[in-house]
């Protein structure tokens, strides 16, 4: 009987995954490790949808993107506090090797830094910590992300 019970569970899993029916991805609160629930329907554009299914970041090395990014990090005031290109200022360096927090090294663990804030009082720029027309969607949030990843010291991707 367990042996039945365990080819079903391997059987339901392969299902899972050769049909594409896997599950999202779930974030956590960079301050304490909590669930931070965001609306599934803010993951509006194919490449939202790709990082919510999988935790990588499809705009890394992509120029369009790249750009799009920088111009959100300089709209936001990002270089106030990380440098222009996140090499740190009065704020953490974001482009590595050694990131504040070392969830910051993969392209979720950035995601869930920026949309939910830190310990250290970051204004969190997530639609879920500002008013609802105010601050920037998952997908925007993912071009910034490729943006600090291009300027990176340590030439990773973040989708290692």
């Amino acid at each position: 009987m367990l042996g039945n019970k365990i080819k079903s569970a391997v059987m339901v899993s392969l299902l899972a995954f050769t049909t594409g029916a896997m599950a999202d991805i779930t974030f956590s609160a960079t301050q304490d490790g909590s669930t931070i629930n965001i609306d599934k329907a803010m993951f509006d554009t194919d490449a939202a949808k790709e990082f919510l299914a999988t935790g990588k970041n499809p705009y890394i090395g992509n120029e369009a993107a790249i750009k799009a990014g920088k111009k959100k990090f300089n709209l936001y005031s990002c270089v106030a506090c990380h440098g222009g290109k996140g090499e740190g200022a009065v704020g953490p360096g974001l482009i590595g090797a050694n990131f504040r927090y070392a969830k910051d090294g993969t392209n979720k663990g950035m995601f869930e830094t920026i949309w939910h804030g830190t310990n250290g009082g970051m204004g969190a720029k997530g639609y879920g910590l500002m008013a609802p027309d105010d601050g920037l969607k998952p997908d925007e949030v993912l071009q910034v992300i490729a943006f600090i990843r291009s300027n990176s010291v340590v030439k990773a991707t973040g989708n290692e």
